[in-house]
């Protein structure tokens, strides 16, 4: 079952360009504000040496033309590294939406209605219930949270206690549906080739969360961090010299032309390393992708209830 509905965000670009090129929320520039603004008073301070105290050394524009190309594609390298991660991380959770919708269909297509448990469909039931949580559980898992207020309705007190107490949350959930589907393997409630199908989709369960965990635990190379910002400071700290020759204070705001992109991307490929932290920009929308799968299985199973 394929993923349908948009999964909108608080943060969406605007459509109108002058409002989406003027927003202030969800940009990185509050958060490089500082170190350009660090920056160009910088380069101020060198036009003003330059222009009334002596003059300074002068350096020639020509290699900085070309320095600037290569930065420019490490930087973007940098940028790409971290959309990948980002984008890899919402096809995972895309597959979570897709495997937690077929669990749900499966379970209430081909579990029978008078099953496990003394209540009529217990058996759908707890398997819905448990596949909703797994998604909620992968979310704080995560984000190292413990956050279930959404699931009150779903799990009682001491399961509630159970999840939040386990060593690692998603996989509690995960032997709770391998439980499920065990006993109603062994009750014959569902036959071989049904119990098959739903523990494959259980096993990508797991390999999808193991993934989110490999970028989450797993962020870009310090030393490459290091050696670009490294770069983009010294080309930074010379660039005045090749400026204050011939535009004297104008050098200032060419100076920010040039800082204010460099710095930009620099913060956008940290911003995207972890799209699970919702103290990052772009993180990626987990409470609606998890309402989502949660409003969907359970209006499945509403729609399964015999009238």
């Amino acid at each position: 079952m394929k993923e349908s509905l948009p999964l909108h965000s608080n943060k969406d670009e605007s459509p109108v360009f002058l409002r989406g090129a003027l927003m202030w929320r969800g940009s990185v520039t509050p958060r490089i504000f500082f170190s350009l603004l660090l920056m160009t008073c910088y380069c101020l301070l060198i036009v003003a040496l330059d222009q009334y105290w002596r003059p300074l050394p002068h350096l020639a524009v020509t290699p900085f033309e070309y320095t600037g190309v290569v930065l420019g594609l490490v930087l973007v390298f940098r940028t790409n590294a971290g959309h990948e991660r980002w984008w890899e991380a919402r096809k995972l959770w895309g597959g979570i939406v897709n495997q937690s919708r077929n669990i749900a269909i499966e379970a209430l297509s081909y579990g029978d209605i008078l099953s496990i448990g003394s209540q009529e469909g217990g058996w759908r039931k707890e398997m819905v219930k448990w596949t909703v949580a797994f998604s909620f559980a992968a979310r704080e898992s995560l984000r190292n949270g413990k956050n279930f207020d959404d699931l009150t309705d779903l799990l009682s007190e001491q399961e509630l206690d159970a999840l939040t107490s386990a060593a690692h949350m998603p996989l509690f959930v995960a032997g709770k549906i391998a439980e499920l589907l065990q006993q109603a393997r062994l009750s014959r409630h569902i036959d071989g080739f049904v119990f098959m199908e739903m523990e494959s989709q259980r096993i990508l369960l797991i390999d999808h969360i193991g993934a989110c965990e490999r970028i989450l635990k797993t962020p870009m190379p310090l030393v490459y961090a290091i050696k670009v910002r490294r770069f983009i400071l010294m080309f930074l700290l010379l660039l005045p010299f090749s400026l204050i020759e011939n535009l004297g204070f104008s050098a200032v705001f060419v100076f920010f032309l040039v800082a204010y992109p460099l710095l930009s991307l620099d913060r956008i490929g940290i911003e995207l390393q972890n799209p699970f932290d919702t103290k990052n920009l772009s993180h990626l929308p987990l409470h609606t992708i998890c309402d989502t799968i949660k409003l969907h299985c359970l209006a499945l199973l509403k729609q399964s209830q015999p009238q």
